[in-house]
């Protein structure tokens, strides 16, 4: 899987590298392990500069809907994503808008930036 992630339960946090193409599959698997590793309610930096992401519609439906479907177990801790481009903004401000109401989800093109939003978000505890 692309996807290398962290689930670090004394911190609090989940940390995401991405390799590579990352499918809508490994995007769902990534929220299953999410789910299995106790670590959902978790903020999470998600690094995806090293990654060609999935765009189209259809999937961004998929993955909103096993969003919401775990969103009814329990809260689900802000994302910050950090991309490499300004197309790759676009889209992810696009899934943004698809899963405001489940959780708190922001696109940056710096990891500084994404770090400290999601400082400031996790301490506010906007884990909707």
């Amino acid at each position: 899987m692309p996807l290398i992630t962290g689930v670090d339960h004394d911190r609090r946090e989940v940390s995401v590298i991405a390799i590579g193409p990352v499918s809508v599959d490994d995007v769902l698997e990534f929220l299953l392990h999410q789910k299995r590793e106790h670590g959902l309610s978790y903020p999470r930096l998600v690094d995806l500069r090293g990654a060609g992401i999935p765009t189209d519609p259809a999937g961004f439906e998929r993955i909103t809907e096993m969003v919401r479907n775990l969103s009814l177990e329990g809260p689900i801790g802000p994302a910050a994503i950090v991309v490499s481009s300004d197309a790759d903004v676009d889209s992810m401000r696009v899934l943004e808008g698809m899963l405001q109401n489940f959780f708190a989800m922001k696109t940056f093109r710096g990891e500084g930036h994404a770090r400290a939003w999601l400082r400031v978000t996790a301490a506010k505890g906007q884990a909707t």
